[in-house]
């Protein structure tokens, strides 16, 4: 049994961890995952270069769990989005659905969006990293294929992997060189195209 002084203790440590994750993935988001040092993630964080090796003894390490926060975070997003089935729901609902996940990917928290990126260049270059990310696309594919196998796509996985690869190109492009009217212009008639003809 933990006793009472234990606890907050072990409550701030964890606080403590969970803030220098959070700073990885702003420094990552703002200046690369080559930017990312145990001073520099401390000095994000407004804490000590002490403690940021004290909970990531290498770098390697950092990285990796900060990856694994992000994608996590995202899980959980997708599949509260997602959890409603919605058997009767129509093509212009379900378009509807998976447009406006998308579009709050991009901006409701755009250091996350930034960094997710970053993050696949990342895995690229050292594949150690890649359970993260490859846990982050089965759950969206498996939420895209739900949706067109709701409108009788006939082939829904293999229509969901390339509707999230073109969704993550679009996202890239549409970080890196913003137009006003990506999600109307781009992104909407996009995903449009992998669903069943009316």
């Amino acid at each position: 049994m933990s006793s009472p002084v234990r606890e907050p203790r072990m409550a701030r440590g964890a606080a403590r961890r969970e803030a220098l994750l959070d700073a990885a993935v702003r420094l990552v988001a703002r200046d690369g995952a080559r930017a990312l040092t145990h001073r520099s993630v401390a000095a994000e964080a407004g804490t000590t270069h002490g403690n940021a090796r004290y909970y990531f003894g290498t770098l390697d390490q950092l990285l990796d769990e900060a990856l694994h926060r992000l994608a996590a975070r995202q899980i959980e997003e997708v599949r509260t989005l997602f959890a409603e089935e919605l058997p009767d729901a129509g093509i212009p609902e379900r378009i509807d659905r998976l447009t406006r996940y998308v579009t709050g990917s991009l901006t409701d928290d755009r250091d996350a969006a930034i960094a997710r990126y970053e993050l696949f260049l990342e895995v690229a270059r050292r594949p150690g990293l890649r359970a993260s990310l490859d846990e982050w696309g089965t759950t969206q594919r498996a939420a895209f294929a739900r949706e067109l196998r709701g409108t009788g796509a006939a082939d829904p996985e293999s229509d969901a992997a390339d509707l999230l690869t073109t969704v993550n190109g679009l996202a890239l492009e549409q970080l890196a060189l913003p137009v006003d009217d990506f999600e109307s212009a781009r992104l909407r008639p996009a995903i449009a195209r992998y669903f069943p003809a009316p």
